[in-house]
C-alpha cells in the first residue's frame, strides 16, 4: 500500500477512462492465503517471534500491510493476545497481511524498542504495539505518525500524548483493582474473618502505569470498605520468580499471622506466589488474589491456593486492535462489532474464583487457544 502504487492505480484510472474503457465490475479474488514464522532480532543472541498471515490477490492493491508488535512471546496473557489479533487478520485474509514480532518477555525493553525501530523501516501501513510505559512509547510512536503510519496501542495507554496514536485498547485495570479489593473484603465477612490485618503488594515492575492502577485500585477500595486494615510493603519482582518466592517467604517470616493477604498485579510471578502458600500450608490464613489466567493459577484456584483471579479479556484486546487498523485504513469509523466506539477503550475485567473454573465463561475466558484458527 504505497503512495507510488496509489499513483500508479490513478494513472490507469484516467487513461481508462479517456480510452472509453468501463472499470465496473472489478472485483478482488483472494487466490492464497499463507501462514509463516519469522525471528526478529533486536540485538546479538536476541530472539523474538513472528508470524504472518498473507493473502495474495490479484489486484494491484494488495491487502495492507499490518505489523503487530507485542510484549511477550511466553506470557499467556500477550500469547492469548496475538491470538484474537491474528484471528481477526486470518479472517480477512484479502484485506490484511499482518506479521507479528514479540519480545523474550515483558521486561524486554530494550529488545521491544528495537523490534519498533525495524518494524518502522519496513514501513507498514498500520502498526498495533504494545510496549511498558508511556515515557518509552511515546518516542517511537512519534516517529510511526510522522511517517503517516498509524498506530493503535494494545494492552497500555499514552493518553497523555493524545496526537501519537490513532486508537488503544486495554483493561480497565484501576476498575479490575478494584473489583479484587471489594473480592478481598467480602471473601473476609463469608469467611468470618476479622477486617484487620495487614496486605502485601507485589507489583512484577516498577513504572508501568498499568500495573499502578491495578495496585492503586485494590487499596482503596480495600480501604474504603476495611478502614482497619492496614497496606505494609509494596515490593517489585522484576518479573522474577525466583525473587517472587524470596519475597513471599520473606513477608510470611516477618508478619507471621498477622499478614492476611498478598495482591500480585501481574500474572508471569503468580505462579511463584501460589507455590509458596502450597508449600507452607497457609491458603486459609493468607488470602491470595493475582491477574491473568495461566495453566499454574487454573490449578491454584482448584486446589484453594489462590483465592481470587482478575481476568482480563486479552483474546478481545488483540481481536479489537486488529479490527480498528483496518477501519482506520479504510478510512471508516471506529465501528466494531456494529458499534461506534472511541478513540480510547476500557475493557472490562472479571474476578474468578474456585466455582467458577468450571463454567463455560470461564473456559472463554482461561484458555483463548481453543478460538485459534490455525
Amino acid at each position: 500500500m504505497k503512495k507510488t502504487m496509489i499513483f500508479i492505480m490513478s494513472a490507469v484510472l484516467v487513461l481508462m477512462l479517456v480510452t472509453g474503457l468501463s472499470l465496473t465490475g472489478c472485483k478482488t479474488t483472494a487466490v492464497e492465503e499463507t501462514t509463516a514464522a519469522a525471528v526478529t532480532t533486536a540485538a546479538a543472541e536476541t530472539t523474538a517471534a513472528a508470524e504472518t498471515t498473507a493473502a495474495e490477490t490479484t489486484a494491484a492493491a494488495g491487502p495492507y500491510n499490518i505489523a503487530f508488535v507485542v510484549k511477550s512471546q511466553a506470557q499467556p496473557f500477550w500469547i492469548h493476545v496475538r491470538i484474537g489479533g491474528m484471528n481477526y487478520a486470518k479472517e480477512n485474509p484479502d484485506k490484511i497481511n499482518a506479521t507479528l514480532y514479540a519480545a523474550k518477555d515483558d521486561a524486554a525493553v530494550e529488545e521491544g524498542l528495537a523490534i519498533l525501530e525495524d518494524v518502522l523501516v519496513t514501513e507498514p501501513d498500520a502498526v498495533v504495539m504494545a510496549l511498558i510505559n508511556p515515557e518509552t512509547m511515546a518516542p517511537i510512536a512519534t516517529k510511526f505518525i510522522d511517517a503517516g503510519i498509524p498506530a493503535i496501542m494494545c494492552g497500555d495507554s499514552i493518553k497523555d500524548y493524545d496526537g501519537l496514536y490513532s486508537a488503544e485498547f486495554l483493561s480497565y485495570d484501576y476498575g479490575g483493582g478494584e473489583m479484587a479489593g471489594e473480592f478481598l473484603v467480602n471473601y473476609l465477612k463469608e469467611n468470618n474473618k476479622p477486617l484487620t490485618g495487614k496486605i502485601a503488594i507485589h507489583s512484577a515492575l516498577a513504572g508501568l502505569v498499568s500495573l499502578q492502577n491495578r495496585c492503586n485500585g485494590f487499596k482503596d477500595k480495600v480501604l474504603e470498605l476495611a478502614p482497619d486494615m492496614e497496606f505494609i510493603d509494596w515490593v517489585y519482582s522484576d518479573v522474577d520468580p525466583m525473587k517472587e518466592v524470596t519475597l513471599t517467604q520473606d513477608q510470611i517470616s516477618a508478619y507471621g499471622d498477622e499478614l492476611t493477604c498478598i495482591y500480585l498485579d501481574a500474572g508471569p510471578t503468580l505462579p511463584a506466589a501460589i507455590q509458596v502458600i502450597a508449600e507452607q500450608g497457609i491458603a486459609d490464613k493468607v488470602t491470595l488474589i493475582g491477574w491473568d489466567s495461566s495453566p499454574e493459577a487454573i490449578a491454584g484456584l482448584e486446589d484453594g491456593n489462590l483465592k481470587g483471579l482478575v481476568l482480563q479479556d486479552p483474546f478481545g484486546i488483540g481481536y479489537n486492535c486488529m479490527e480498528a487498523a483496518l477501519k482506520i485504513l479504510e478510512g471508516g469509523t471506529l465501528n466494531l462489532n456494529e458499534e461506534t466506539i472511541s478513540k480510547d477503550n476500557l475493557m472490562d475485567t472479571v474476578v474468578f474464583t474456585k466455582k467458577d473454573v468450571g463454567t463455560q465463561e470461564a473456559k472463554e475466558f482461561l484458555d483463548p487457544t481453543l478460538k485459534e484458527l490455525k
